[in-house]
């Protein structure tokens, strides 16, 4: 199987956004992203800056902080985040963007992270080494399938937890 680095599929986002039109519901930090891939609860508070990074529908975002923590969300609506919270937009027209999310859902993505990650107490992935994570090489009728079997599996997971 052929693979390319992450970084001929997806750009991070430097895209920024007003915390003025924020609400605690689309403001996304480490702190209201759950551990362990499990989503997000409402933030407790904004940010004091004028501005912060603008995230999208149907991007990746990543926590960069403590990343043995598996902090990762499929953009669903469109916000705004903290800088410690990375936002993968993909460019690469060859490329369903949840089937990019699903191959950075699995440890190993995480485990790769973690290879790189500078700082012991707190550490962040480094942005360059993620770039390098490889992204399998699959027709996109191929993705489809995978991103709806994935997706399915998804939506039982939340009708069990929920």
């Amino acid at each position: 199987m052929n693979s390319v680095p992450l970084s001929d599929v997806c750009d991070y986002s430097e895209a920024t956004t007003s915390v003025e039109g924020l609400t605690l519901g689309n403001f996304i930090s480490t702190d209201n992203m759950l551990p362990y891939r499990g989503g997000l609860i409402n933030a407790v508070n904004l940010p004091p800056a004028n501005s912060c990074c603008k995230f999208e529908e149907d991007t990746i975002l990543l926590s960069n902080i403590r990343p043995y923590f598996k902090k990762i969300w499929y953009a669903t609506f469109e916000g705004g985040c903290s800088n410690d919270v990375l936002v993968l937009k993909t460019k690469n027209e060859k490329y369903l963007s949840k089937f990019v999310y699903y191959c950075l859902f699995q440890d190993l993505f995480f485990k790769h992270m973690m290879n790189g990650a500078k700082g012991s107490k707190m550490p962040r992935g480094d942005q360059d080494q993620i770039m390098l994570f490889p992204i399998p090489e699959f027709e996109k009728t191929y993705q489809e399938k995978i991103v709806d079997y994935l997706s399915l599996i998804d939506k039982k997971i939340s009708l069990n937890t929920n």
